[in-house]
């Protein structure tokens, strides 16, 4: 049995992959599933487990940044269990058992978001930056902009966004433990309100210029991101939460050493599962993509 803060997951109740989950005394409790010694995890539940893993790792690195992140959610749905459920059949990562529990952590491609805003793009700038397509028009954010002179170049320069909108930076970078080797993720949110009124200097008050620098006319980060980066659009609207759906842009060359066939099989038998594969089954985790006639 393992306690998780619910500052990490919420609180998270009922079942997800191997874990059941219930609150007491304020805390979430995790308890494994039990299975039949006699019978062996089967090859699709292994496959469903070395994948989780990473994804409860990385959602606690947010640290309830991701709240309330999806859109339309069924009711007592959490965020974390959607967080589940919209990835775990999407990138691959594969972690062991003993890795798993030592934190190991690595950045995907996973939704962070989802929702009826207008999603933000990323794309990659000059010099490697990550640069998003919110134009800034003529504005060049240095140290003494204003969150007044910010707020008017996003609103008149992109027809989506309106005065007292919220836009988000996520970044995770991909860090690597010197002794241990085990992966793990530092994760920085900022977030600013837009305000055409509020002389507040941007960037000594309220946020970095880690992800609010001028990148080619747009808005990016300061430097090349190792890992993983979003920016995310929300707003109240009739009293709810509105969100852009979005995903890590990510740059991460240690993510294809977690994705091998070879490590899938190192990650199912660390849990002791079955690496038996059906007969007629193709030894494949993500179908190919139909192709065309």
């Amino acid at each position: 049995m393992a306690v998780v803060h619910a500052t990490s997951i919420g609180k998270a109740r009922g079942s997800i992959g191997m874990n059941t989950y219930t609150v007491i005394g304020g805390e979430t409790i995790a308890k494994e599933k039990v299975f039949n010694p006699r019978i062996p995890r089967t090859y699709k539940q292994m496959q469903t487990r070395v994948r989780w893993a990473n994804l409860v790792n990385l959602w606690r690195t947010f640290s309830d940044t991701l709240h309330p992140s999806f859109e339309g959610k069924r009711p007592r749905v959490s965020d974390f269990n959607e967080f589940i459920a919209k990835n775990i059949k999407g990138t691959p990562v594969y972690l062991t058992s003993t890795e798993a529990s030592l934190g190991a952590t690595v950045i995907a491609a996973y939704d962070l978001t989802s929702g009826t805003l207008p999603s933000i793009s990323v794309t990659v700038g000059t010099g490697d930056v990550p640069v998003s397509n919110i134009s800034l028009g003529n504005l060049v954010i240095d140290g003494d902009t204003t969150l007044k002179q910010f707020s008017l170049a996003v609103v008149n320069n992109n027809p989506k966004f309106r005065n007292g909108d919220q836009i988000s930076c996520f970044i995770g970078t991909q860090e690597q433990n010197s002794v241990t080797g085990i992966p793990f993720v530092e994760m920085q949110a900022y977030e600013v309100t837009l305000n055409v009124m509020d002389e507040e200097t941007l960037l000594s008050d309220l946020v970095p210029a880690n992800g609010f620098s001028t990148v080619d006319a747009k808005l990016g980060a300061s430097g090349a991101v190792v890992g993983g980066i979003a920016w995310v659009h929300s707003r109240i609207e009739n009293g709810e939460v509105k969100v852009s759906p979005q995903s890590f842009h990510v740059n991460n060359a240690l993510l294809s050493q977690y994705q091998t066939s070879a490590k899938r099989q190192e990650a199912i038998v660390s849990y002791k599962g079955n690496l038996s594969v059906p007969f007629l089954t193709p030894d494949v985790d993500t179908p190919a993509a139909p192709v065309a006639p």
